[in-house]
């Protein structure tokens, strides 16, 4: 096993030369739950009957939406159909626009996923109604959301995931957002492992809720409009977020660095500082929560959990480090992630 020492963002492989200078501090890691989501790809919307939500099974939920599992009918020649995950806009939100366009994100999602071709992304299936007139997006089915995987297994009082299946998480993120990046010119705006969805042991592992991507300039080094908002969610927000900097196609990289931190940690980012007290004395009061220092880490590397990592892990926490650099320039592209990870032998 490696020794504590070695169990810090030393990261002096070739994505942080230069910057070995930053040691991360390790604490244990304290218990917090993560909580906070075939017809042609262009077939038109109303051919898709979408049965009332007491019909579905419900898989999760976000910003006014909730997901469902639609099991659809055996084929003429009684075969069966794979199943599809459906985004439906949850009815307080259809009767309040003033709170999000929920609408409007699930159009936009639509629009974008039809343009995307690869084995890590999320397929679109269709863009319809409901039979009460919400509207849904219809979507290839992920079986669960790595967010659920990972309480899970913290619920179960297991340690970090194996290397090998944090390798394949990172290895098929890095390639989706290569493409999302240098093909498609967009920036995800909101990775973190609810965004996450994971068939089998790892089998297929595929990014997924496109409702606030942002579309890049050709350089990648800023919004193709300077005056989009990025939303994302707090934790998993890079530093530039906090302090109304540029947004880049490396914000998504320290979002991506602390999905793996997420792996190894089984925790969401620094919510462990919102709890100031130990499990023996939680009430449930609100004195026991200190948002200031939550407030002052949000855009920091988190440190990496008590335990010690095998040498098996090293490759993988190099990445983390390099990824969660404060100063963007320092952080590696998507395409270079992506290099290193195929250059792994685990």
């Amino acid at each position: 096993m490696a020794s504590t020492k070695d169990q810090t963002c030393n990261a002096t492989d070739s994505l942080k030369k230069g910057n070995s200078d930053f040691l991360t501090p390790v604490h244990p890691a304290k218990r917090s739950r993560l909580s906070a989501a075939t017809p042609a790809r262009n077939s038109p919307a109303n051919t898709i009957q979408i049965p009332a939500s007491p019909f579905m099974k419900k898989l999760g939920w976000g910003t006014g939406v909730s997901v469902y599992l639609l099991e659809r009918s055996p084929k003429p020649d009684g075969s069966g159909r794979s199943p599809w995950a459906v985004k439906k806009v949850r009815s307080k939100y259809k009767k309040d626009r003033g709170l999000v366009d929920v609408e409007g994100r699930l159009k936009k999602e639509a629009v974008i996923l039809k343009k995307m071709d690869h084995p890590n992304i999320v397929e679109f299936r269709a863009l319809s109604k409901s039979a009460d007139g919400s509207l849904c997006l219809s979507m290839e089915n992920g079986q669960q959301s790595l967010m659920d995987m990972i309480e899970k297994r913290n619920d179960m009082g297991k340690g970090p995931f194996p290397a090998v299946q944090i390798y394949r998480v990172a290895l098929s993120l890095a390639s989706a957002l290569s493409y999302l990046h240098n093909d498609l010119k967009y920036l995800h705006g909101d990775l973190k492992s609810g965004n996450v969805l994971v068939k089998g042991d790892f089998e297929t592992v595929k990014l997924c809720d496109f409702g606030v991507a942002l579309k890049l300039r050709d350089d990648l080094n800023g919004l193709e409009n300077p005056t989009d908002d990025y939303i994302g969610s707090q934790p998993w927000n890079a530093m530039e977020v906090h302090i109304g900097g540029e947004i880049t196609h490396k914000t998504d990289m320290f979002s991506y660095g602390l999905v793996i931190w997420e792996m190894m940690s089984l925790e969401a980012p620094h919510l462990d500082l919102l709890y100031t007290g130990d499990d023996s004395e939680y009430d449930d009061d609100e004195t026991s929560f200190d948002e200031s220092e939550f407030e002052a880490a949000l855009g920091t590397r988190p440190p990496l959990p008590k335990e010690n990592l095998g040498p098996e892990f090293q490759s993988l926490i190099e990445l983390f480090c390099a990824c969660t650099d404060e100063d963007p320039a320092k952080r590696p592209s998507a395409k270079m992630a992506l290099s290193a990870l195929e250059d792994v032998k685990l």
